[in-house]
């Protein structure tokens, strides 16, 4: 019975390499395809006669060489490959300008406001009415709605020279 048995131990081996292979489909991470490609060079062995012994030390020295070198490759990999987006609500948008593209309207004094590309809903703190062409600086944000004060324009330095000689 035993005989029977490890003549058809490749093919567990193989059925362990490919439920290896289908959790490294269903995550990013790169260390069960290790394992997986160990129980393949464990299924290769059986296939030729190897003892389990043998199989069962071969699976673990090839899954942890692969795992310990190749860890910090595609760690580099993957941080480099997927760029950091910004998180909804995210905390780098206070104290940005931006300019008003629509006038505020509503109960809540909604105004469309241009912020790096980007068209958000502006909400004036202090019930502040916004005109288009009007710069705001963001104040706090709440979900994908942005708190803004309206920025005092500076002085016309040209304006009040010009006055003052007349």
């Amino acid at each position: 019975m035993m005989q029977g048995i490890t003549d058809y131990l490749w093919a567990v081996w193989l059925v362990i390499a490919a439920l290896f292979a289908v959790v490294e489909v269903s995550t990013v991470t790169f260390i069960a395809l290790w394992f997986g490609i160990g129980a393949a060079g464990a299924a290769l062995l059986a296939a030729f006669g190897f003892s389990f012994p043998f199989q069962l030390l071969t699976f673990v020295v090839v899954s942890t060489l692969l795992t310990v070198s190749t860890r910090r490759i595609f760690q580099r990999w993957l941080e480099r490959s997927t760029p950091a987006l910004p998180a909804l609500g995210d905390i780098s948008l206070i104290g940005k300008r931006g300019v008003v593209v629509t006038e505020s309207r509503g109960p809540r004094s909604e105004a469309e406001l241009e912020l790096d590309g980007t068209v958000w809903t502006a909400l004036p703190l202090g019930g502040d009415h916004l005109k288009p062409g009007e710069e705001c600086e963001v104040v706090r944000i709440e979900g994908n709605q942005l708190y803004v004060r309206p920025l005092q324009p500076l002085p016309d330095w040209r304006a009040a020279r010009q006055a003052q000689r007349q």
